[in-house]
């Protein structure tokens, strides 16, 4: 909904923050009700990232790899609520839209890894502790995690610096390897980043399918993953050869969400994260003791 409202152009169609128009209830215009539209479901994310984080403390207060994101996801949500103030406030600075970009991704990360990790605590790990990927396999897949969030974010600062439509052919900028102009050299350097990100993504998929063996939950994760970024590359050209329609441009920022995702699922199941049993500190051997009961 976020990009859906960024591409339509109607990020000031709540020229105010929290009310709209000065009203609970919006006027009945195309722009307003789609920045709306946007803050309603941002509203339900928070209600459902609440109930997440009662129910990890309820039932995971003793396994931070599933209590932590799910309180730190709700905390992110807050703060990218108040973002959103600020980006309304300021008349959409392209930093604050970066920021507010950073912190959605972030939340997806945090709710992926509560999914992942309380369903590997639920299954009991069997098929992972023996895995143990290989250090530079590990490596691959952090450097591709963080390669990718900052390719969202170039893509987020190249639409900001106005340079998202300056190049109307792909792969080549209007033929050229490197262009003339400074909007469609920034937009160019994006393409450059997202085909060295791209080969990092392919090479960690490859990678993780290789060392899955009979692993299910690892080979679908890495096929998905290879899936989600050929879909990726084929809605960024059609995005270009249709002229950047709204529409395309708002699937390519879903399906780069989808990557990330992918990503981080990726990496949830290779890591060996799992390793640290509940109650456990993170950085010891062990358990985390009860604390003892002093009787006056």
């Amino acid at each position: 909904m976020g990009g859906v409202v960024r591409v339509t152009d109607s990020g000031l169609g709540c020229p105010d923050w929290p009310l709209c128009h000065g009203s609970v209830v919006p006027p009945f215009e195309l722009t307003t009700l789609i920045e709306y539209s946007h803050r309603l479901s941002a509203s339900l994310l928070t209600l459902l990232a609440l109930v997440v984080a009662v129910m990890s403390w309820m039932y995971h207060r003793r396994d931070p790899l599933v209590s932590v994101p799910a309180v730190l996801g709700l905390v992110l949500i807050l703060v990218a609520a108040v973002l959103g103030g600020v980006t309304v406030l300021t008349d959409l600075a392209w930093w604050v839209v970066l920021l507010h970009l950073g912190l959605a991704q972030s939340v997806v990360a945090c709710m992926a890894t509560v999914v992942v990790m309380s369903w590997r605590r639920n299954a009991g790990d069997t098929d992972y502790d023996e895995m143990g990927g290989a250090d530079v396999l590990n490596r691959l897949v952090l450097v591709t995690v963080a390669a990718t969030f900052l390719l969202i974010l170039s893509g987020s600062y190249m639409v900001g610096y106005g340079a998202g439509m300056s190049c109307g052919t792909w792969p080549l900028c209007r033929g050229g390897i490197i262009p003339d102009h400074a909007v469609q050299v920034v937009h160019v350097a994006h393409r450059y980043v997202a085909a060295a990100v791209g080969m990092l993504v392919i090479a960690t998929a490859a990678a993780v399918w290789a060392r899955a063996g009979g692993n299910k939950p690892m080979r679908w994760s890495a096929a998905g993953l290879a899936i989600a970024f050929g879909a990726q590359v084929m809605g960024g050209a059609a995005m270009v050869w249709t002229g950047f329609s709204d529409g395309m441009r708002g699937l390519h920022l879903g399906l780069a969400t989808m990557v990330w995702l992918a990503l981080v699922v990726v990496a949830l199941l290779v890591l060996p994260m799992h390793r640290l049993r509940p109650g456990q500190p993170f950085g010891g051997r062990g358990r985390i003791s009860e604390p003892r009961r002093i009787t006056p």
